[in-house]
């Protein structure tokens, strides 16, 4: 057999250390991709954890939240483009069921800032007769959904001399607060 030349011995050698060079550094970045896969699978888990968990919670969630809108339904005026003028004419219902007479009222939205709901500000006056005046207040304090007074001045008209009903004034500054409205997906 003839002997190999050193040449192509050393080039064997050469090939063969590269290739098992190649194969530890594979193997290197093998470890580096497995460790980063676990570490992040190790801080997805627990979150996927809870969001599973709150998946699962969906119908009590749905449970709850419908018997908590149930409960405060009855406490906030509907939301929507004609809140003003529907909560306005509620108003004014009111005081004509009672007798009484709007003499004037005014009519501001103030929206929901830093999680409070939005509100309609009405400033109203009324006269009528103090027993009139009487069955609109009891009617404005019973109405649901409320009414909130925030200030009340009455005054008396006309002369107080006389066996006939007692005119007065009533100026009123409400609040009726508003719904949120649903947000669309």
């Amino acid at each position: 057999m003839k002997p190999m030349n050193p040449w192509l011995r050393h080039s064997v050698v050469v090939v063969m250390l590269l290739f098992f060079g190649g194969l530890v550094c594979a193997a290197l970045v093998y470890q580096a991709m497995w460790t980063r896969y676990d570490n992040a699978l190790q801080q997805l888990e627990p979150r996927s954890e809870r969001l599973e968990g709150v998946v699962n919670a969906g119908a009590d969630i749905e449970t709850l939240l419908s018997t908590a809108s149930g409960t405060v339904a009855p406490w906030l005026h509907p939301a929507g483009e004609t809140a003003q003028n529907d909560v306005q004419q509620k108003l004014r219902q009111m005081i004509v069921a009672s007798g009484s007479t709007l003499v004037s009222s005014q009519i501001a939205l103030e929206p929901g800032v830093d999680g409070k709901l939005a509100r309609i500000r009405l400033t109203a006056t009324v006269t009528g007769d103090w027993s009139k005046l009487v069955v609109f207040m009891e009617s404005l304090q019973m109405h649901r959904p409320p009414f909130w007074v925030r200030t009340a001045s009455i005054t008396r008209e006309g002369g107080s001399s006389g066996a006939g009903p007692q005119a007065g004034r009533l100026a009123l500054q409400l609040e009726a607060p508003l719904a949120p409205e649903k947000a669309t997906p």
